[in-house]
């Protein structure tokens, strides 16, 4: 493949930043990264590939095992149950044969001799009778031979004596409770053959049906043992038999640690701190449960396990572990095989696109190097060279690519030209944008400090035509009726006369305003005489463009913010978003206005209302008493008859205190000054407190004034506190009065007693009157107007 050719400065000229040259020197160059990335994809693709064909081909091994373990274990179970059949079959044949003739001693003896002669998988057997059965003179009766071990020879023992009581044992007790052959658990046989075994015991009976005996044949257990060493699991696997009680029976040499045998518990072995999920297995097998699972057995290896009850009621349970290293060491050869090949593999196709990819690289590092050389430069010194195109002829995408960075070259060159100018208007713009932010702002902290909503309005609509420099500013307020916008506060040189005239624009016929009031929209004419929806305004003839926007509250249109400029397209789509957030702040100050108003009514009202009801209750109260004046000289206190002016009474109704200066002229001939203050209750005055000093030239200080205002505010509070206190007495009384003559009332049974207790209680409850009770009656009224 040809190099492509590449016009660019002489060498000589061409400087690269020393910061280029330590970021090339630290990079990862294209024509190493792009084989690294397709290596590195290959061999993820073939790791993935080689996992899961790993792990399929475990899992047709595990299908395998647990299909073959499964069967063998099945298989070696049936053995043990077929020698256990066996030998049943062997003690059966004995009772059958002993409750069949009347033998005497030596005949018994022979056929348990020559059963064991035939049978040499049976290492002992015996018949033994019920007391007295036998013979009548003889308790026990058990005639017992039993291999000697290691020796051919046969050894007689007679079970039947007072230190081997064969009826408490439970080869005997067992089947004479079920009537049924029975093998016994495993024991250790003292006396007999001193071994470890196993006993069927088959039950005979006389000839009527009565138990008689039993005849058994006895399983040295080191049988069992031995079959369960031969099995053979794989090459380290082993087997282990349980009974019901998880004792160990038989266990493989494999197995490892130390076991003893008919001893030793498996479930003691489920505590190893190495063993995992084989507490689980241990129980399902204790169970008489059947099946194949995964484990790591008390001596920390990973083994599948299959088990399999035994059956014949025996409890036994046989497993056999196969270890799952030795499993899965047959794929292990064919798994580095391919392996090693397929690295090999990845590293030649590396080669080779490694050699492929340089000849791409070579013309995008030349393409790299002129442009950072314009990169580098700065901006206002490489025009002349954005305009020089880059040639690279190579007829494929990077010819491609260098016709679009010579594209991308002219953009830039033009953009450059452009570049301040741009910069310009956005910064006049953004400063614009700014300003009208800044007088929304300072508008709106205006604005919402005013509770007066003709204020508010007014106020409005001068400063943003202050601030702005519009032509007209006007704001509109919906009627109640929801049919006019009606023009309530406006700025501009027509205001005064669109005001006086009450002008209104009809809600979604007339004009911006109308629309605006009706659709909630903002809405802008750049030009009024091509606009449509326009309303010519005879008061503003030098309008040319218009926004109006409308005013929310609570989702609701209330009315519209009108703005007119003398000028065409005064406004953009960006204004509708500053001048609605001006709308918006109106908005929220108009209905503070209006709850402010509504709240001050309501409180009025309210003030109103207290003012009355204080005053009236008061009244009567006072009037309840005949001389509600009092007046203490000094010496001592009496009620006076003192009517004070309503003129005075009206100067104490703010609550101050005021001071009265009377000369000689007046009726008692003497000079005097009083300090009056109001006793006030719910800012209502109900009573005065004066002091009277002789001196006419005497001074109240402040002092004085403030603990006599003082004893008068305690002395309202009392007072007031004194009134409540007697009308809830008075109330009380009323109502218990009214309890006791409602229960009086309710006690009687009928409605003469009813009418009768009704009145007494009425006429007690009232004092000295005639009360007269009427029950209607439609019948009588109108027989005694015929």
């Amino acid at each position: 493949m040809s190099t492509p050719s590449i016009r660019t400065a002489p060498k000589s000229k061409i400087s690269i930043p020393q910061d280029q040259r330590v970021r090339s020197n630290r990079r990862l160059n294209l024509d190493i990264k792009l084989p690294l990335m397709v290596i590195f994809l290959l061999s993820l693709a073939f790791f993935v590939s080689t996992f899961l064909s790993i792990q399929a081909t475990q899992t047709a091994l595990i299908d395998t095992l647990k299909s073959e373990l499964s069967a063998q274990t099945a298989s070696k179970a049936e053995v043990l149950r077929s020698h256990l059949v066996w030998t049943r079959g062997v003690a059966i044949d004995l009772a059958a044969t002993a409750e069949t003739i009347n033998y005497d001693e030596d005949s018994i003896r022979k056929i348990i001799y020559n059963t064991l002669t035939h049978n040499e998988q049976i290492f002992a057997s015996t018949i033994a009778y019920e007391p007295y059965q036998f013979k009548p003179d003889l308790l026990y009766w058990a005639p017992y031979y039993t291999r000697v071990p290691n020796n051919e020879l046969l050894k007689f023992v007679q079970l039947g004596n007072p230190e081997y009581d064969y009826f408490k044992w439970d080869w005997y007790t067992l089947p004479k409770g079920t009537l049924k052959p029975v093998l016994s658990p495993p024991y250790f046989d003292f006396g007999g053959g001193n071994i470890w075994m196993v006993t069927w015991s088959a039950p005979f009976f006389d000839e009527v049906g009565n138990f008689k005996g039993v005849a058994t044949s006895d399983i040295a257990f080191s049988q069992i043992q031995e079959i369960i060493n031969k099995i053979q699991v794989g090459k380290k696997g082993y087997a282990f038999l349980l009974d019901s009680k998880g004792v160990i029976l038989g266990i493989g040499e494999n197995a490892g640690g130390y076991y003893e045998i008919m001893s030793d518990s498996m479930l003691t072995a489920t505590y190893s701190v190495k063993a995992k999920g084989w507490t689980e297995l241990i129980t399902a097998m204790l169970k008489g449960g059947e099946g194949f699972t995964e484990a790591i057995d008390p001596q920390g290896k990973s083994v599948f396990v299959a088990y399999i009850p035994v059956g014949l009621n025996t409890g036994w349970s046989l497993a056999l572990a196969f270890p799952q290293d030795e499993l899965f060491q047959k794929a292990s050869s064919p798994q580095n095989t391919l392996i090693f090949y397929a690295v090999l593999i990845v590293l030649i196709f590396g080669g080779i696109l490694y050699l492929l990819t340089r000849s791409i690289t070579q013309p995008l590092r030349r393409l790299t190097l002129y442009a950072s050389q314009l990169s580098a430069e700065k901006l206002h010194l490489i025009g002349g060279k954005l305009k020089e195109p880059i040639q690279i002829h190579t007829g494929d995408e990077l010819e491609d690519l260098a016709e679009a960075f010579n594209k991308m070259s002219g953009d830039l060159a033009y953009t450059l030209e452009t570049l301040e100018e741009k910069v310009a208007d956005r910064a006049r713009s953004l400063e614009r944008r700014s300003l009208e932010l800044e007088i929304i702002a300072e508008v709106a902290r205006e604005i919402t400090i005013i509770h007066d909503l003709n204020t508010l309005l007014n106020v409005s609509a001068n400063l943003i035509r202050e601030r702005f420099k519009y032509y007209h500013v006007g704001i509109f307020l919906i009627d109640e009726r929801g049919e006019f916008a009606i023009l309530r506060a406006a700025s501009s040189v027509a205001a005064h006369q669109m005001l006086e005239q009450n002008y209104k624009l009809k809600v979604g016929q007339e004009g911006l305003v109308g629309n605006v009031t009706r659709t909630g929209q903002a809405h802008i004419a750049l030009d009024v005489g091509t606009d449509a929806i326009h309303f010519q305004n005879p008061f503003l003839p030098e309008t040319h463009s218009e926004i109006a926007l409308p005013l929310r509250s609570r989702s609701m249109t209330i009315g519209a913010l009108d703005i007119q400029a003398d000028v065409q397209s005064a406004f953009s789509e960006q204004d509708v978003k500053v001048f609605q957030l001006l709308a918006d702040q109106l908005s929220a100050a108009i209905e503070n206005a209006q709850l402010v108003q509504q709240v001050e009514g309501t409180f009025t009202e309210l003030n109103n209302a207290y003012r009355l009801q204080t005053q009236s209750v008061w009244q009567s109260t006072i009037n309840h008493y005949k001389r509600p004046s009092y007046e203490y000289d000094g010496i001592q206190v009496r009620d006076v008859p003192r009517q004070l002016p309503k003129d005075l009474l009206k100067q104490l109704e703010n609550g101050d205190p005021i001071i009265i200066k009377e000369n000689e002229t007046q009726k008692d001939n003497r000079a005097k000054t009083t300090l009056m203050v109001p006793i006030m209750v719910l800012n209502q005055v109900i009573g005065v407190i004066g002091l009277e000093q002789e001196s006419p030239d005497y001074t109240w200080t402040d002092q004085e004034i403030s603990i006599v205002q003082a004893a008068a505010n305690r002395a309202g509070i009392t007072l007031e506190n004194a009134r409540l206190l007697e009308e809830s007495q008075r109330r009380a009384v009323k109502e218990r009065a009214i309890f006791d003559a409602t229960a009086r009332i309710g006690s009687a049974l009928n409605i003469g007693n009813i009418l009768q207790a009704t009145a007494e209680e009425i006429e007690r409850i009232l004092g000295n009157s005639e009360v007269i009770l009427q029950i209607n009656n439609d019948n009588a009224t109108s027989t005694n107007e015929n």
